[in-house]
């Protein structure tokens, strides 16, 4: 008779080698490719839809939206605004102005306001800051370790991340591109889009809790990234603890292409 431990360990190698089996089969090929085929055509470009196409697309689009409000109010309800906010970001970077104007607009300006009157009239063209790459032969080692592992955090399209990464990344650009002259709270506040908001708890916890999120990546490199905050409210003051490593930080943000979520003229006085 077989002992349980003999029964157990079979089971335990039939479990293995089906789970062995599996990789690479057909159809976890086929669920890869759909997934794959899928995310490109989620991130295809404008431009390669003809008018028409895009026309009738873009139509569909407002009926699904339309249909969703209906059907699940409460749904759409927390996900309209993020959808508006997020656009407007990606089509304008954090503009101070028009982020205002939107928050206006969500908490009652809608009800006789269009949506059209709050955008700006004219085109903003937005250009990157000239300032020169970071050059890995000049970083020290712990510098090389904790640039690659703000890659790590800030992967993939920025206009996918999520909130608390988006506040990090925007916290992280403003500050180290400020160097140890530091930005207020309430300027910090409104470029994460929450505007109205930039002296209460909501604002504040965001900006700590991005803080706090970015500290704890640094330590590990013997780093402490910010200097004690100074001031209270929307004065209260925000900086880099180390001009230096602010530099290093500048640069790899300012390579990234989430740049573009960082207010449209940034003080910089690190490379002025």
């Amino acid at each position: 008779m077989k002992s349980a431990q003999d029964i157990s360990t079979k089971e335990q190698n039939i479990t293995s080698a089906h789970n062995e089996n599996m990789k690479g089969s057909s159809s976890e090929k086929n669920e890869n490719s759909l997934e794959a085929d899928f995310d490109y055509y989620l991130s295809s470009k404008y431009s390669s839809k003809s008018d028409s196409q895009r026309d009738l697309y873009f139509e569909k689009l407002l009926e699904a939206f339309k249909t969703l409000s209906q059907e699940a109010p409460e749904v759409f309800d927390s996900i309209a605004p993020e959808m508006l906010q997020r656009s407007i970001w990606s089509w304008r970077g954090a503009d101070p102005l028009l982020s205002k104007k939107f928050n206006n607009w969500i908490l009652g300006d809608y009800q006789w306001t269009p949506f059209d009157e709050i955008l700006p009239k004219n085109e903003m063209e937005f250009q990157r800051q000239e300032v020169p790459p970071l050059d890995p032969k000049q970083l020290s080692e712990a510098h090389q370790s904790f640039i690659e592992s703000l890659q790590e955090r800030f992967y993939g399209d920025p206009h996918r991340w999520d909130a608390s990464r988006r506040d990090q990344f925007i916290i992280l650009g403003m500050l180290a591109a400020a160097g140890g002259y530091g930005v207020r709270q309430g300027m910090l506040i409104h470029c994460l889009g929450i505007g109205l908001s930039e002296s209460g708890v909501r604002g504040s916890n965001a900006v700590r809790a991005a803080k706090i999120a970015l500290s704890r990546t640094a330590k590990p490199y013997g780093f402490k990234l910010f200097s004690p905050a100074v001031g209270h409210g929307s004065e209260r003051v925000h900086a880099f603890e180390n001009t230096e490593l602010a530099e290093i930080v500048a640069r790899y943000v300012f390579h990234h292409d989430a740049y573009v979520l960082l207010p449209a003229t940034p003080n910089t006085p690190l490379f002025q």
